[in-house]
């Protein structure tokens, strides 16, 4: 088979995941998609969390790292931006890229987290809806998707939504696990829309940030084992929630965990998707990290060649 070039080039299909600055705060997840056709999405769009006068630690991705990277590519702007849940550290960059850059679709699950939170979390939950409905107001097609549905994001690419399942997941009793993460946390997480991308032969599968006790209970049984098999995974909860049960099911050859260097002792996917001969990959570890597909065959390129 033929290898890729390890820049974009037409018929190609770049997935980038960025390597997110720690701040202190969430772990961020933002990825860049450059399709065949030469469309350009964003899976998430990074950590940015809003201070009175700017924001947390002046650290903002879609400002810092998405928007250089538009630039240098030459990327004018974004076909659509799909958020997979409304977690500042994988919505904050968009409240940046709102206000600067064009934006032609806004996709999400339409999730939203009717339960009891805190002040902190009631204010990101509905600070998120203002971005939204702020976007639609100027005229951004908005669309809320769930499993089984498709998006025609490139006509060389066949994009399945896997999760969450048209009503949502729920559980019988919610209840904080930690003060960290109460509720209001793990639910959004569990109901993070997942994307199935094919391009020829090559599988993509993103996740979100849904854990490994949801990866178990709600996910497995609601999913074929064969809609999670892929050959490039962007790893579950940054790396940090890897369900074997998920692992054995989707046996990726390459995964890659957007992930600290300080959590690299959390970071499980390194051992549960290592131990079934995947190629793990961690952007505190090893940078941006690209995985670019001819349909054939991909490459893999760390600190974003």
């Amino acid at each position: 088979m033929s290898k890729p070039a390890s820049v974009w080039e037409e018929g190609l299909f770049r997935l980038t995941v960025f390597n997110i600055p720690d701040v202190g705060r969430g772990v961020g997840l933002a990825v860049v998609m450059q399709t065949p056709g030469g469309r350009t999405y964003l899976y998430d769009t990074g950590n940015g969390y809003p201070e009175a006068d700017g924001w947390w630690r002046d650290v903002n991705t879609g400002r810092d790292q998405i928007a250089s990277f538009m630039q240098e590519h030459d990327i004018r702007a974004l076909d659509g931006v799909i958020i997979s849940h409304a977690h500042y550290d994988h919505f904050g960059g968009l409240i940046w890229l709102a206000e600067h850059i064009e934006i032609r679709n806004l996709i999400d699950s339409g999730y939203e987290y009717k339960g009891w939170s805190d002040e902190n979390y009631a204010r990101e939950l509905s600070h998120y809806a203002e971005v939204r409905d702020a976007l639609r107001r100027r005229g951004v097609c908005y669309r809320a998707v769930c499993a089984g549905e498709t998006l025609e994001l490139d006509d060389a690419l066949s994009v399945e939504v896997i999760s969450p399942p048209r009503g949502f997941f729920h559980v019988e009793k919610v209840t904080p696990r930690s003060a960290q993460n109460p509720a209001a946390h793990y639910m959004l997480n569990a109901n993070s829309l997942m994307l199935r991308i094919r391009h020829g032969a090559v599988v993509f599968l993103l996740p979100g940030d849904i854990e490994a006790e949801y990866q178990r209970t709600l996910l497995l049984p609601a999913v074929g084992s064969h809609k999670l098999k892929c050959d490039i995974l962007v790893a579950p909860g940054h790396g940090l929630h890897s369900a074997p049960e998920f692992a054995e099911a989707a046996q990726p050859h390459v995964t890659i965990a957007s992930c600290f260097v300080r959590w690299m002792e959390a970071c499980t996917a390194r051992e549960v998707f290592g131990a079934r001969g995947s190629q793990v990959y961690v952007t505190g570890l090893h940078g941006d990290v690209s995985a670019i597909s001819d349909g054939e065959s991909w490459e893999i390129c760390p600190s974003g060649c």
